[in-house]
């Protein structure tokens, strides 16, 4: 172990005996000075069980075509995901939660190394993470006897429909994941929270505290109701603030310098008419990469009708999700705008080709439910590159033609996935196709083939109170 890690490793090791006896002396004085009201369960435990197969042809999680780089072509692999927390409750107003995450995959042909970031100097893998903290947090609640909350630990943060601020579910050990305090006020059906955090990374032969995080943030996300004619109508204003001083962003000019991001955005969503919805998201981002000046911004509408008197009950509705892009590659000014720390999982393609950055995609869908607990939702995407002289980012060092004499016709993916929640308590079933046609972007700098995809998942839930 280098001095530098010896050093980190012991100052962590004094952090938490400091926390301990914080908590322990916290514990003691709430035991003797507050009322002896307890919550339901004094301690829980939770556990979630997820096995997915899955089966990618002529693509992989890096590579397009039939002769990737590195990997195969086609890949049949299975993920395993096993959850397991401990909640606390030793007063109606104290939670403390402690969990594991085991993420593993087998089989895969694509090799580790395929995920070494060169800008943190490590591996970030969405596969594999093995014995990490998760969901391990101290929560006190009405501060002040107010709605107010604390929580301090490692976390899931999430909002709306989880666009700006996403876990990243589907991966196997989840896009972000943070060491974060969170203080939220609530009143009424609104909320306010703010909050500082770092997001791990993924190293599967490392733990997450025995070296550096992925991306330091701080951010204010509310929630209002507005009553309007008997319907809700809500408001979602956020700031954020994301940074990496670690001075490794390639400016356009080649050097290299920190990294600073501020998101200005509001989300709105509502149903206007009975059965009709909306849903639209805007976020303008401003900051340096590197020595780069960075002005950016990103959108998202939606619109959809449900038909509830119609049998199966069908949903239609329709999408457009735009990302700029860098028009100009050597003027010292970044377009790209980069998804905040949002999902892509199940926003632009179920195949996980896209990603909510120089990306035009719009979508049309539909759902039904043939039976109540059986439902169906297929997509049909076409995208685009915003920006023709910028990357196409499912793998921004390999697809890019900064001539832009490539176009920016990226392709055509459609998609159906089929979710059956099982007789058995807390056992769902899922499953899923995808094809893809490739556009002249994606003919030109990666291969003329069509991809297909399709996955197989069971995901079993439970809880039980032990004491």
């Amino acid at each position: 172990m280098s001095v530098g890690r010896d050093a980190a490793h012991k100052l962590y090791k004094k952090v938490i005996v400091m926390w301990k006896k914080c908590l322990l002396a916290f514990l003691t004085l709430f035991a003797f000075v507050s009322s002896p009201a307890v919550a339901d369960d004094l301690l829980r435990i939770n556990a979630d069980i997820r096995y997915r197969w899955e089966y990618e042809d002529n693509f992989n999680q890096k590579f397009y075509g039939k002769n990737p780089p590195k990997g195969d072509s086609d890949d049949g692999f299975l993920l395993q995901r096993i959850r397991l927390t401990f909640d606390f409750n030793p007063h109606k107003n104290v939670h403390i939660s402690a969990g594991l995450q085991d993420s593993r995959a087998y089989d895969v042909a694509l090799p580790d190394d395929a995920f070494y970031n060169s800008k943190l100097g490590l591996e970030h893998n969405p596969n594999k993470d093995y014995l990490e903290p998760f969901d391990t947090y101290l929560e006190l609640k009405n501060l002040f006897g107010r709605k107010l909350s604390l929580k301090g630990g490692r976390q899931i943060i999430a909002y709306g429909d989880k666009r700006i601020f996403g876990p990243g579910e589907w991966g196997n050990t989840g896009r972000y994941i943070w060491d974060a305090v969170k203080l939220s006020y609530r009143f009424g059906d609104n909320f306010v929270d703010t909050f500082y955090g770092r997001n791990i990374i993924h190293e599967p032969d490392r733990f997450s505290l025995d070296h550096r995080h992925l991306f330091e943030g701080c951010a204010v996300y509310s929630h209002f109701l507005i009553p309007m004619q008997g319907r809700g109508f809500y408001l979602e204003p956020f700031f954020v603030r994301k940074w990496d001083t670690h001075a490794n962003f390639k400016s356009e000019d080649n050097t290299f310098d920190d990294f600073y991001s501020n998101y200005y955005g509001l989300r709105t969503y509502a149903e206007i008419l009975p059965g009709f919805d909306y849903d639209f998201t805007f976020v303008w981002q401003t900051g340096e990469w590197g020595n780069d000046d960075l002005e950016a911004y990103g959108y998202h509408l939606f619109a959809g009708y449900k038909f509830r008197t119609v049998p199966w009950t069908p949903r239609i509705s329709a999408e457009f999700s735009y990302a700029s892009g860098d028009g100009n590659p050597t003027d010292g000014d970044r377009g790209t705008f980069d998804g905040v720390f949002g999902a892509r999982d199940r926003m632009y393609g179920r195949m996980n080709l896209m990603d909510w950055k120089n990306l035009q995609d719009a979508q049309a869908n539909l759902e039904f439910k043939p039976l109540k607990n059986l439902g169906f939702k297929a997509e049909l995407h076409r995208f685009w590159l915003a920006e023709d002289k910028d990357a196409w980012y499912q793998n921004q060092k390999v697809y890019k033609d900064k001539t832009g004499k490539s176009g920016n016709e990226l392709g055509v993916e459609f998609d159906i996935i089929g979710k059956y929640i099982t007789p058995f308590k807390g056992l769902e079933f899922q499953f899923g196709y995808g094809h893809f046609w490739s556009g002249e972007f994606v003919k030109k700098m990666a291969d003329d083939v069509e991809a297909d995809w399709c996955f197989l998942q069971l995901h079993y839930r439970f809880f039980e109170a032990l004491l």
